[in-house]
């Protein structure tokens, strides 16, 4: 207990509550005049430290109800950057290694039908390079038809797609191509690494996450399933359908949920990234070593990034993830150097790329 408050304490001290930058908010009151936004939440980090936290809009458009800093927001395949935490947390204790054959890991074989004498690594899953494919038709009643919380299991449902005795198995779940292990997207890919983390750790992917990530950060308002959540504060997640306007689909839920199924607040997502910035403090779930492995200093020729992309914004290098899915847009963009971050969830197809350009610009344009 002394060792989380200890922690906790360190964390809030690296965020500012309630703080907000008069020239990001009027950036934000212009997005917000979009017939296409509902919520923005935005967090700044500069320095380490979180310089500006802010939610404008709706949670829930239809009682009128205000988003806070607070609103659990889906944030879609942000949520890889955890679940590659979570990888870390067993490579940090040596239970998982990157480089070695995931089957030693799952209880059950996964194995490219059309190169059956090849591995497929950890390493090789964190970098979308191990031919598993995502099929579409198979994802789409899922990703596109919101229906909460998956029915499916984890495990149940990836033993189905990916080995040979499984019910959704198919060949066409691999890359044939010959040039098979470059980089290749892949959703399954990173679900996989949640069930790898179960199947190690002895642990359900949701209690791994909240014993060794969330509850040790104080990200109170974080979960990967509604229903651990109080469901009448998240965040609706809005589909603009013409002369309707906004409308309401449904709360996302899939059963490849360890690649995008995440919910959390702006205020806990900040903390998460904080804590991350400031590894070197010894206080973190992961020690510096672990992220300098992660996000090293970035440079053009890099490759890899272990789940993150690196992206030039005004001129300057950072390592980024967005997020899309029904109702759904976010990104987060990371500098590792300055400890810098900018954090943008929105409850609504919008389009952030104007907006993480033009905070960018007017935070750090020297």
């Amino acid at each position: 207990m002394k060792f989380n408050i200890s922690i906790l304490f360190i964390f809030l001290s690296g965020l500012c509550f309630g703080q907000s930058l008069p020239e990001i908010d009027l950036l934000i009151k212009k997005e917000m005049k979009s017939d296409n936004v509902a919520a923005l939440a935005v967090a700044v980090i500069d320095s380490g430290r979180v310089v500006h936290l802010s939610a404008d809009g709706f949670r829930d458009l239809e009682r009128n109800i205000k988003a806070s800093v607070n609103t659990p927001f889906h944030i879609a395949s942000v949520s890889k950057t955890v679940t590659n935490m979570a990888v870390f947390k067993l490579v940090e204790s040596e239970k998982i290694d990157l480089n070695t054959d995931i089957n030693k890991y799952l209880p059950f074989e996964v194995k490219n039908p059309h190169y059956p004498n090849d591995i497929i690594t950890i390493r090789e899953l964190l970098n979308h390079r191990s031919g598993i494919k995502d099929n579409y038709e198979i994802y789409k009643s899922h990703w596109s038809e919101p229906k909460g919380d998956p029915k499916l299991e984890l495990g149940a449902f990836l033993k189905d797609y990916l080995n040979i005795d499984g019910k959704l198995y198919t060949e066409k779940h691999f890359e044939s191509d010959s040039n098979y292990k470059s980089f290749s997207y892949s959703n399954t890919g990173v679900a996989l690494l949640g069930l790898i983390v179960e199947t190690v750790s002895g642990m359900k992917y949701e209690e791994f996450c909240q014993t060794n990530i969330f509850k040790p950060i104080g990200m109170a308002n974080t979960s990967w399933f509604l229903r651990n959540l109080d469901s009448t504060l998240v965040a609706k997640t809005y589909v603009n359908q013409d002369s309707l306007g906004l409308i309401f689909k449904g709360h996302n839920g899939y059963p490849d949920f360890p690649g995008g199924q995440l919910r959390t607040s702006i205020s806990d997502f900040s903390s998460l990234l904080v804590a991350y910035l400031n590894s070197e403090n010894k206080k973190f779930i992961l020690d510096k070593k672990t992220t300098s492995k992660i996000t090293p200093v970035p440079q053009i020729s890099q490759e890899g990034y272990y789940t993150w992309f690196l992206t030039a914004i005004n001129s300057h290098l950072y390592y980024t993830h967005g997020g899309g899915d029904t109702g759904v847009r976010t990104i987060v963009i990371m500098g590792v150097v300055e400890k810098r971050a900018i954090i943008i969830f929105a409850n609504s197809e919008y389009d952030n790329t104007n907006l993480y350009k033009s905070i960018e610009m007017e935070m750090w344009r020297k």
